[in-house]
């Protein structure tokens, strides 16, 4: 899918402790995804996790990736 963003897993500098998964559109927005604990569950949530999660916001809004 073209619109499919690009996920990295990095220290949550908001709250200075834990994980993060920073999400960037192809529109240039980006979201935050919080509450890991560590990288691995960053990136394990990245791996296992994130085509179902970009499937469930499209299936809510077909538009999504573009108001991102």
């Amino acid at each position: 899918m073209s619109d499919d963003p690009r996920f990295e897993a990095r220290p949550n500098s908001q709250l200075g402790q834990g994980w993060c998964v920073h999400v960037f559109w192809r529109s240039g927005k980006s979201e935050l995804i919080t509450g890991f604990i560590n990288q691995y569950q960053a990136l394990e949530w990245i791996k296992q996790k994130s085509a179902n999660w970009i499937a469930d916001k499209i299936m809510q809004d077909p538009d999504y990736p573009n108001r991102r």
